[in-house]
C-alpha cells in the first residue's frame, strides 16, 4: 500500500523565503488577482520546474527588492537564483 501525502504540505508555498514572502502578500490589496495566481501556482507546484514563468519571475523581482544574495559563483542563472528562493 502506498501512503497517503498531503500535496499542500509538500508545495513551493511552505518553503518560499520569508522576505520575499513578505512582499507577495503586501500585493494582495493592489494586486489581487495576479497575486492570488502566483500564490496557487505556489501550491499546485512541488519542484521549481513547475511553476510558471510568470509566477517565477515575479517570485525573482521580490528577492531582487529585498537584496536577497544568492552566492552563485560564475553565473547569473535565472534557475538557480529560483531554487535559491525556496532554500535549495
Amino acid at each position: 500500500m502506498v501512503p497517503q501525502v498531503n500535496k499542500k504540505q509538500m508545495s513551493l508555498l511552505n518553503d518560499l523565503n520569508p522576505e520575499v514572502r513578505q512582499l507577495l502578500d503586501a500585493d494582495k490589496e493592489n494586486f489581487p488577482n495576479s497575486t492570488q495566481a502566483i500564490i496557487d501556482n505556489l501550491q499546485r507546484s512541488y519542484v521549481v520546474g513547475d511553476l510558471t514563468v510568470s509566477s517565477a519571475t515575479t517570485l525573482l523581482n521580490y528577492a531582487d527588492k529585498v537584496d536577497m544574495k544568492y552566492d552563485i559563483p560564475y553565473t547569473d542563472s535565472f534557475v538557480l537564483k529560483l531554487y535559491k528562493i525556496f532554500g535549495r
